[in-house]
């Protein structure tokens, strides 16, 4: 498959008395003959370590499915800090520090600003392309299937929409990859029109979703920003030192007509089709799937949380006790992370 890379960022952690280095690949890929941009991160980048069939080494594979906006780069901050926990507890244990964590996250289809030269030139996406919620789940199961490396164990994580992705596709891959966890952090898998910010938000959502040329008309002239300008908008709204830049830079690239766009398109279609939850599709794997639920959640109140505390295991859902934010990404990634870890075994 053919590779486009666009980034290669590098960051330093101190561990012990010696320094490991966080590493940050970002790459366009080919999935399904469209195009999206992913990122892997870990302390070892190399062609061995991110071989896609099973590693002599012990490789511990963590997949991210983003919520919605999708764009892989607002959790660039929160994989950094897991990564840095789970080997810390690693050193701390005495255990072996040749293990090899990865951190992916695949970004949806246009949520992120298509590359000129990929815009209807190498594959069958174009950047005016429009997505809705079951090609971009068809979407992470292809892309699952075609990139995501075979490990010693592999864990997946779905935030807001991304959970309700990765419980649709938990059983199509389970018989493939050695699943040891599955993830769902503050999970929009039901009742979303129902919810405050459904109510507040479903009409808005209707009308520029049925009305695209409205939608294009009051977003186009984004594209013409510099994108300088673009960073100093989001700044009148992200600001303060616990704001990761990677989240400042991906709130800039959502200033984009067709990004705009299939944001709208995609959150307009899961008020509209997550509503009743389906236990038979997306419980599938009880004994693998842990739920996270935020207390001040607009789009996920606490009884959804109590009311599948019911549906699955003891101790399978749990509470954040620290007021996170629904998109835990700007403020809390440090928080969320360290919950995590007991979690990663």
């Amino acid at each position: 498959n053919r590779r486009i890379k666009i980034k290669h960022s590098i960051q330093t952690m101190q561990r012990g008395s010696f320094i490991r280095t966080i590493l940050r690949r970002v790459d366009w890929i080919p999935v399904a003959d469209k195009w999206c941009r992913v990122s892997v991160m870990g302390a070892d980048l190399s062609p061995e370590a991110l071989q896609k069939e099973e590693s002599k080494r012990e490789r511990i594979v963590i997949l991210m499915i983003p919520g919605n906006p999708g764009n892989e780069a607002f959790y660039a901050d929160f994989g950094e800090r897991l990564l840095k926990n789970l080997m810390s507890r690693d050193e701390r244990a005495g255990g072996s520090t040749d293990r090899t964590y990865l951190f992916y996250t695949v970004s949806h289809m246009n949520h992120v600003p298509l590359p000129a030269e990929l815009d209807g030139h190498a594959g069958a996406l174009k950047a005016k392309d429009r997505f809705l919620l079951d090609v971009q789940v068809q979407h992470k199961l292809d892309y699952i299937r075609e990139h995501l490396p075979h490990a010693t164990k592999v864990y997946l994580m779905g935030h807001s929409i991304g959970s309700y992705m990765m419980l649709r596709v938990l059983p199509y891959i389970i018989d493939d990859f050695n699943i040891k966890g599955a993830l769902a952090l503050f999970p929009t898998v039901e009742r979303m029109a129902v919810s405050p910010n459904g109510v507040r938000l479903r009409r808005v959502l209707a009308a520029l979703d049925s009305q695209d040329w409205l939608a294009k008309a009051l977003t186009f002239w984004l594209n013409f920003l510099p994108v300088s300008m673009k960073r100093w908008l989001v700044g009148l709204n992200l600001r303060g030192d616990d704001v990761p830049p990677c989240v400042a830079e991906a709130a800039a690239e959502l200033l984009n007509v067709n990004v705009f766009r299939n944001i709208v398109h995609m959150s307009h279609d899961e008020l509209e089709n997550v509503n009743e939850f389906d236990e038979d599709a997306l419980l599938q794997h009880k004994d693998l799937v842990h739920f996270f639920y935020g207390t001040t959640d607009g789009w996920v109140p606490v009884e959804y949380g109590m009311d599948m505390a019911d549906r699955t295991l003891s101790g399978h859902v749990s509470f954040d006790d620290k007021e996170c934010e629904h998109a835990f990404v700007i403020k809390d990634g440090r928080i969320v992370a360290e919950k995590l870890v007991p979690l990663i075994v």
